[in-house]
């Protein structure tokens, strides 16, 4: 029989040992082959107020449910990497390699019931060959197929695995040779292959094609002007053309500011911010304006603050079951319960001041063919520049964002001879509310970086932007510990994925920051000498 001490000291032995175990067996469930085939992610079915990520997958029950019934797993879906974005894809029709996901290009696949992973473009089926230490995918005959693909999921990360000689492996995209390592954000041309479960490197979006080319018409819609050094699709966003008035038929005025606008943010358990917003309106202009301010839940704020959001009649304090819907997400939300022509959107520590004449944005867009009218935050407006497709010296694909750009070419609007022509401003801008649901919104699958992605956008419809630095807001951001940890927590995230994901959405390969000059702007065409 044990002595106490000794049987204390076995019972933490047991503690310690079934903690271990417990993890281990936690760490395996992400890579663990399932019997049945789910694409429901329970994670973002949180309240109908925020939008799940099946229906951002494009993937939905009932298609895998009709998809199982015809012989399939699932149907002609794009292979995304979710890292990165990129498509798995076979360039040669032999091998699998990381492509950017092509809207022009069959890159679908399909997994039938009998565990055959078909290439759609070629009905070919996906097959492994050992070649060293390396095991890599090709596309063979499917008779020629001996093991099988199978699917995982658990809390919506999705793999497929494949079963090689009784061993569990998964697709991955890899380093090229003679490295074969995994890596978690490929370049295009990067091959495809098997290896150990990588929790980052081996999980894959799935997509319907069908949904995928609706996601990205605006880059399938793209028009190459011909002969052109820039021949990749987003160089047909390159065009420019200046701001027009409307015809007088076509001009209806906004007389009364809170008919026409509704301010619309998106917060991180910040409400202090919303109603020190709400209160700078009011101090400004005599009067409220609607606005919607959506923020991350749960909804278990103190009795003072709701008592203070209630002092401003016009504020419509939406609180997420979502705790961290995205900033992209947050704003989609917002802009969907806005009823007005217009809406201003802003950060949740930006103030208005004196100088905010939102009643000249408001003219500016009653009366000309713009889709955004920008302001700036006092202390200048630095940032705001033109964004241009082309090639680095190096031959990758890029996107130039010149910094200054707007007031260096100084493409004036006419009767606004303090606005000009710009890409890309700060997140203060009035926009006309049914374009904006147009084109889409923000990318919801950018938590953060979703910034640059709509005036992207705005550029691949043909929509026009302007900036009028002499309308102004304080940027008043509070100190560190106000700001909050769960807000310094979500700032803090993987800017690198979601940039990633950016750029991989444009099919660009590099972003460059560039202080415009005259003569940069005259050597780039972008302004006459």
């Amino acid at each position: 029989m044990l002595a106490p001490l000794q049987l204390r000291k076995f019972l933490v032995l047991v503690v310690v040992l079934g903690s271990i175990l417990i993890i281990l067996v936690n760490r395996s469930l992400f890579c663990r082959t399932v019997e049945t085939f789910t694409f429901v992610d329970n994670k973002t079915k949180m309240s109908s107020q925020t939008s799940n990520s099946s229906e951002r997958r494009g993937i939905s029950a009932n298609s895998v449910v009709d998809n199982f019934r015809s012989g399939y797993v699932f149907h002609n879906h794009r292979l995304r990497l979710w890292y990165g974005g990129k498509c798995i894809d076979s360039s040669d029709g032999e091998t699998l390699t990381v492509q950017f996901c092509d809207p022009d290009v069959i890159q679908a696949f399909s997994l039938t019931t009998e565990n055959r992973l078909i290439y759609e473009r070629t009905g070919r089926c996906v097959n492994y060959k050992v070649n060293d230490t390396v095991i890599l995918l090709e596309l063979v005959d499917c008779s020629d197929v001996t093991s099988p693909f199978l699917t995982e999921e658990k809390n919506g990360e999705f793999y497929i695995q494949h079963i090689v000689k009784n061993e569990e492996f998964f697709m991955s995209p890899l380093l090229p040779s003679p490295i074969f390592k995994v890596t978690k954000d490929p370049w295009a041309g990067f091959p495809v292959g098997l290896t150990l479960c990588d929790e980052v490197a081996s999980r894959i979006l799935p997509m319907e094609e069908s949904f995928f080319q609706e996601d990205r018409k605006l880059l399938k819609n793209a028009v190459v002007p011909p002969n052109s050094s820039c021949d990749f699709k987003a160089c047909g966003f390159n065009k420019r053309e200046p701001v027009k008035l409307l015809p007088p038929g076509q001009v209806t005025r906004c007389t009364k500011l809170w008919e026409c606008v509704t301010l619309t943010v998106k917060t991180t358990r910040r409400p202090h911010l919303i109603v020190r917003l709400a209160q700078s309106v009011r101090d400004s202009f005599g009067f409220d304006l609607p606005i919607v301010a959506y923020d991350d839940g749960p909804n278990d704020y103190p009795e003072e603050t709701y008592k203070q959001i209630a002092e401003y009649p016009l504020l419509q304090y939406v609180i997420s079951r979502n705790e961290d819907l995205g900033i992209a997400r947050g704003r989609n939300l917002a802009v969907k319960q806005v009823k007005t022509k217009y809406f201003f959107l802003m950060d949740d520590d930006v103030m208005f001041v004196n100088t905010t004449r939102l009643d000249k944005l408001v003219e500016l867009l009653d009366t000309t063919d713009a889709t955004v009218a920008s302001a700036s935050y006092m202390g200048g407006y630095g940032f705001a520049g033109y964004i241009q497709f082309g090639y680095t010296e190096k031959l990758q694909r890029r996107m130039a964002l010149y910094h200054g750009a707007c007031k260096v070419v100084n493409q004036t609007v006419v009767n606004f001879p303090t606005c000009m022509s710009c890409d890309i401003s700060s997140n203060v801008f009035l926009a006309r509310t049914k374009e904006i649901q147009d084109i889409g919104g923000w990318d919801p699958e950018l938590m953060v970086t979703e910034h640059m992605d709509i005036f992207i956008r705005l550029r691949a419809a043909g929509m026009k932007a302007v900036l009028c630095p002499d309308v102004r807001l304080r940027h008043a951001r509070p100190s560190k510990e106000a700001k909050g940890k769960d807000y310094m927590k979500k700032r803090r995230r993987s800017y690198v994925r979601f940039r990633s994901l950016m750029r991989n959405r444009w099919n660009f390969a590099k972003l460059q920051e560039i202080h415009a000059t005259r003569n940069r702007m005259i050597e780039e065409n972008l302004m006459e000498p």
